[in-house]
């Protein structure tokens, strides 16, 4: 993400094929609004403080290791970071030889 971060989505948009780019303008109202409603609840969540005392409560129990470690397995072994992980290792660079 270094690009982005230096030179911003919009330049990221400007600059990917004009299949990605009618991608985000079709697709980008549709998901902005399927979201809204969970990021409405997450930043409610977080101000009212509900956040921070359930990381306490459960980061402050004996077995929170290892209760953290089966929570994390299951999002590591998901579909969604599976084909993450996928798509990452078909990247140039991490071709053999390069």
């Amino acid at each position: 993400m270094p690009l982005v971060a230096e030179n911003g989505m919009d330049w990221m948009y400007a600059n990917c094929s004009t299949t990605a780019q009618r991608g985000a303008l079709d697709w980008w109202k549709k998901f902005r609004d399927a979201t809204l409603p969970v990021f409405s609840d997450l930043y409610k969540s977080v101000a009212t403080g509900v956040e921070s005392a359930r990381s306490i409560d459960l980061n402050s129990k004996p077995d929170y290791r290892e209760k953290l470690e089966v929570e994390l397995a299951e999002l590591h072994n998901s579909e969604m970071w599976q084909a993450g992980r996928t798509v990452r290792s078909l990247r140039p660079e991490n071709q053999p030889g390069k």
